[in-house]
């Protein structure tokens, strides 16, 4: 099992610069191709409901080919700044059906109309790894959203950098979240190629494990197996202490340049509504995080 192709996402300038090179570094372990995608909104006309049928006809055309418009602009510039981060990165543009390994990291550029953010969720259920930039604490929901629709629809595992501390090197020393459930187990899976050129691999509990969960013990018996020499931490909490504030102040003691997670073990609902460790994670993590459900 390796990681032989990365989708990025391409919306943004800023965002996708920081998933963009983040991904160039995790690439050049595995001599991958990048998947580069601009996905633009699909556009649908909707007719004014007080207006005559020909004249409301004819706004909406023009409607559209001014937005039509804009949208070719926006792509033509994010296209330039792609072009102008691979020739910094030394990333040769080629289309990932004559990548091959001695050619080191490749990647393509993929401009399409679709609708956002289900249809690339759908793309990248045919990549090793979805690289995505956290946004901003102001920005849109509609960031969040993304991010969320891939970890759910996608069925492939995502890595999610932060505002300000991304990857500027492979990871030396990854903290593994891990409570037993499904998700952290598919979280580990995911990530094996990644954990096996780790220096340090640190499987982290907090607090009380659930019922008949299997114990970090197993895991690192589990990933012994694999090549990967792990250590076991465990974390005791007071009443007062929120696990997800626990365990990222340990990923921060450690140093670590990467947190692998499970994603939404509990209801998403639940989550959005109540909070939950995802959702912290997602917000105030600046720690890159791996995250599969």
């Amino acid at each position: 099992m390796t990681i032989k192709k990365l989708m990025v996402p391409f919306l943004e300038e800023e965002m996708s610069e920081r998933a963009f090179n983040a991904a160039v570094i995790m690439a050049k372990e595995f001599n991958a191709h990048l998947d580069v995608v601009h996905m633009r909104q699909r556009i649908t006309p909707s007719l004014p409901g007080n207006v005559y049928y020909p004249i409301a006809v004819t706004n909406v055309e023009e409607n559209l080919e001014v937005l039509q418009e804009v949208a070719n602009q926006r792509a033509a510039e994010l296209k330039r700044k792609f072009e102008k981060l691979c020739g910094e990165r030394s990333v040769a543009i080629l289309e990932k059906e004559v990548h091959t390994d001695d050619r080191g990291v490749t990647a393509s550029w993929t401009d399409i109309e679709k609708n956002l953010p289900f249809d690339l969720a759908t793309r990248a259920r045919v990549s090793d790894l979805t690289v995505l930039a956290r946004s901003s604490d102001h920005a849109p929901q509609y960031t969040m959203d993304l991010i969320e629709e891939i970890i759910f629809q996608s069925g492939q595992s995502v890595l999610i950098v932060g505002q300000h501390h991304t990857i500027d090197e492979f990871p030396k020393t990854v903290m593994i979240a891990w409570d037993g459930s499904r998700e952290a187990a598919r979280a580990v899976s995911e990530a094996l190629p990644i954990l096996q050129q780790a220096e340090i691999v640190v499987a982290t509990t907090i607090g009380d494990m659930p019922w008949r969960a299997e114990p970090a013990e197993s895991l690192i018996a589990y990933l012994k197996l694999h090549g990967v020499h792990g250590v076991y931490m465990h974390a005791n909490m007071d009443k007062h202490d929120e696990a997800e504030e626990v365990f990222l102040g340990r990923a921060k003691s450690k140093d670590a340049g990467l947190i692998v997670m499970g994603a939404y073990s509990h209801n998403r609902w639940r989550e959005m509504v109540l909070g939950g460790f995802t959702r912290f994670m997602l917000r105030h993590s600046d720690i890159p995080v791996l995250m599969a459900h």
